[in-house]
């Protein structure tokens, strides 16, 4: 019986213990907890903002331009970029990106604010045609030059 008797306590230990970790986590900051974005480093962050067809000229093929927010701790070694492709059941067969657009470290302000750029991903090969109105999947990326992720954001939204 007093073998019992301990092991309730012990469980009732275990458990308060248990429910006081998860109302501090909880209860925590959001600018400690960061967004959804934010995998490293409160000031690591990614938004997707405006998204716009960007018809072909005559050295680029057809893409998209996207309005990124991004913010980033003071460093001179961090990209920040994103990926498209359609979202829709017509392009199902394709994985792999259609466009990709990056600015180098050179051209970020990592200064903990938050920065607003538009940055546009041209297509490269034989695709589906794409225009206005079409869904298109955007991964937003903040990462190192050894391409861990600082920041990451997937959006599905309309052209």
């Amino acid at each position: 019986m007093h073998s019992l008797a301990l092991r309730r306590r012990v469980s009732l230990v275990s458990v308060s213990a248990l429910l006081a970790v998860a109302g501090t986590l909880v209860s925590a900051s959001p600018a400690l907890a960061g967004d959804d974005s934010t995998i490293f480093g409160k000031d690591n962050t990614v938004a997707v903002g405006d998204v716009r067809y960007a018809p072909a000229t005559a050295q680029d093929e057809d893409g998209i331009t996207v309005d990124l927010t991004y913010s980033c701790d003071p460093t001179p070694t961090l990209y920040l970029g994103y990926a498209w492709r359609l979202a829709d059941e017509r392009d199902t067969e394709i994985d792999s990106p259609r466009g990709v657009g990056q600015m180098q470290p050179s051209e970020l302000t990592c200064d903990g604010k938050k920065h607003t750029v538009a940055i546009t991903a041209r297509t490269w090969g034989d695709h589906l045609p794409f225009g206005e109105g079409d869904p298109v999947k955007i991964t937003a990326i903040v990462d190192n030059r050894e391409g861990a992720p600082y920041a990451r954001r997937v959006v599905v939204t309309t052209i």
